[in-house]
């Protein structure tokens, strides 16, 4: 019976705060919070621009190969 009581405790517990935490974040949903930086919207903005770039030079030096090798098949 001990057993029971515990497993029915630890359920309550989490079932409680599931909805805890679910009724925080539906009345939360309108009020902007301070310590919520618009910069971790997007925390990888500078390496995805960085990439960009690796992306396009990466472009820009094989197209020259493609050319070559087109050129050697002829």
């Amino acid at each position: 019976m001990n057993i029971y009581l515990v497993v029915l405790l630890i359920i309550g517990i989490v079932v409680f705060s599931n909805l805890a935490m679910f009724g925080l974040a539906r009345s939360s949903r309108g009020i902007k919070l301070h310590w919520f930086n618009p910069s971790m919207t997007k925390p990888f903005q500078k390496e995805d621009e960085q990439l960009s770039e690796l992306r396009k030079q990466v472009d820009n030096l094989s197209q020259p190969d493609d050319e070559y090798s087109n050129q050697q098949n002829d």
